[in-house]
């Protein structure tokens, strides 16, 4: 019995050697050193990269509208003036000239145009001769000059006779005008008194030559004017 009480007692001891040894063999726990504050150097700020900005997306500008390329107007047309006068057969001699629109009185209505030459050049190329017809053609300009409605003439010089004319001619600087004496209607035939005066005696004869086929009332008959 003594020798079972050994045995159970060895090993209580053994575990209490172990457990005192447990105990010696558990690291102590250092104390927490006391550490003195150290100053520390305020941390300079380090500067923080800017975050790179994102593009906004730029507005396109509005694309100018490009300038119309404009046609050039054309020039207006001016109506052109009705014409006055107009050439045709008449029933007085020839081709005479009529008015186209009423013409009041006093206006020049047209103009004699034809080549101008001396008496001397009328002369030689218009011989005065029984048997061949008058040159009626021939507008006395001064004692000079006279208008050739033979040569670069306009419809003026197919203006007849008439002893009662409705117009006159009127020589202004060198320009001889047909001017209405009266209120013409359209349709009528223009016309004006020749006075023609020749140099020789106005016989009978002579005044036969140069007949007038007028038809008014007061038709004296002739082409030839009263000699001064």
């Amino acid at each position: 019995m003594a020798n079972a009480k050994k045995r159970t007692q060895t090993p209580a001891k053994k575990s209490a050697t172990k457990k005192a040894a447990a105990k010696k063999a558990a690291p102590k726990k250092a104390a927490p050193k006391k550490v003195s504050p150290k100053e520390v150097a305020p941390k300079k700020a380090i500067p923080k990269k800017a975050a790179p900005k994102k593009a906004s997306p730029k507005k396109a500008a509005p694309k100018k509208a490009a300038p119309k390329k404009v046609a050039p107007k054309k020039a207006a047309r001016v109506a052109a003036p009705p014409r006055r006068t107009l050439v045709r057969r008449s029933p007085i001699h020839g081709r005479g000239v009529f008015a186209t629109v009423d013409i009041p009185k006093g206006e020049r209505v047209i103009e004699y145009k034809a080549r101008k030459i001396t008496w001397a050049q009328a002369d030689r190329w218009y011989a005065d001769d029984d048997s061949k017809p008058s040159h009626t053609f021939l507008f006395t300009l001064d004692d000079k000059y006279v208008l050739d409605g033979n040569k670069d003439a306009n419809s003026a010089r197919w203006i007849n006779h008439s002893c009662n004319p409705n117009c006159e001619s009127d020589i202004v600087d060198g320009r001889i005008w047909i001017e209405s004496l009266r209120n013409i209607k359209a349709g009528e035939e223009l016309n004006y008194d020749y006075n023609i005066t020749l140099e020789t005696p106005h016989t009978p004869a002579e005044k036969r030559r140069w007949g007038c086929r007028c038809g008014s009332k007061n038709c004296r008959g002739t082409l030839l004017g009263k000699k001064r």
